[in-house]
């Protein structure tokens, strides 16, 4: 089994702090005093240091109260050790009674006072329940609420006013001037986009007839300019293929013939109709595209070869 490590040895200032804690007179020990004031580092020597304890606070608000009976009296200021004679008074009363109250709860057997032991404390030190009456109005009419000092702010002053980062219709500064319960010391608004919607008019129509109407538009116009690009690419071919017979006197010949035989067929002859309005690459003749993939025939010879051995058997 393994041995038990030794506990590492307490210093000397870890000591006095759990003494000072432990011991019986840590309420009334002065928090000025050298040992209180010596717990914090040294890491500021010329900084005043405060010690953030119960029992500093406590006097604080002792002092404060002396303070404020003081002016209300009619003293003006008062020396440092006069303010700690009356609070070490006060502190000394205030502990005979929480003393006192203690022990009359302790002998009935209670670990909390109630307002019985309290009012048992007072008779102890022959104070009737009546003499607390005059004390519950307090004399002061104001109450003297600290005035803490008031720094401008940056951004109202005239030496620090930044260029707008915005123009007006992006900027948020109309909404936050709009709303009164957010601090003018908070930072302006970002841009509207980032946290508000850009409403958008909804243009397309609901009727279902006007839907349909404009449905069968676009199909026709579809097809309208799918028939003038086959017209186009028709009309291209019949210019290469007129190009191509032209080189030579024949096929200029037969060429003529067949656009004459085709405007014969198509009325272009006819003194009704008009010159050059006839559209020959309209009414060209149809060519299977797909005819190289289709079945081929078996030649003739072919068929007979098979037909007459058939004959003999």
């Amino acid at each position: 089994m393994a041995e038990k490590r030794d506990s590492p040895p307490v210093t000397v200032k870890a000591a006095l702090k759990r003494r000072r804690i432990d011991a019986d007179d840590s309420v009334t020990e002065d928090v000025f005093s050298s040992a209180a004031m010596g717990d914090r580092g040294d890491s500021y020597p010329n900084e005043f240091k405060f010690p953030s304890t119960q029992h500093f606070n406590a006097r604080c608000g002792i002092q404060r109260s002396i303070a404020l009976v003081a002016s209300h009296i009619g003293f003006e200021s008062t020396s440092p050790q006069v303010m700690e004679s009356f609070t070490g008074l006060i502190e000394a009363y205030l502990e005979s009674i929480i003393e006192e109250t203690k022990r009359f709860a302790i002998a009935s057997r209670r670990e909390h006072p109630i307002p019985s032991d309290f009012e048992n404390m007072l008779r102890r030190y022959n104070l009737p329940m009546s003499s607390l009456m005059p004390h519950l109005k307090n004399p002061m009419s104001i109450d003297p609420t600290p005035s803490f000092v008031h720094f401008e702010d940056a951004r109202q002053s005239s030496e620090f006013n930044p260029l707008p980062l915005l123009g007006s219709e992006l900027s948020g500064q109309t909404d936050k001037d709009a709303k009164s319960y957010i601090p003018s010391s908070f930072p302006d608004f970002p841009s509207r986009h980032t946290y508000k919607f850009t409403p958008q008019e909804d243009t397309r129509s609901r009727d279902s007839q006007k839907i349909r109407e404009e449905a069968a538009l676009n199909a026709q116009q579809g097809e309208d300019a799918l028939r003038r690009l086959v017209h186009a690419s028709k009309m291209r071919k019949q210019k290469e293929a007129k190009t191509l017979v032209e080189r030579d006197s024949q096929g200029k010949e037969r060429f003529r013939l067949w656009e004459s035989t085709m405007k014969r067929f198509m009325g272009g002859n006819s003194k009704d109709s008009a010159i050059g309005q006839v559209e020959i690459a309209d009414h060209s003749m149809i060519v299977n595209g797909d005819v190289a993939f289709s079945r081929k025939d078996v030649s003739r010879i072919g068929q007979r070869a098979a037909a007459v051995p058939g004959k003999g058997s």
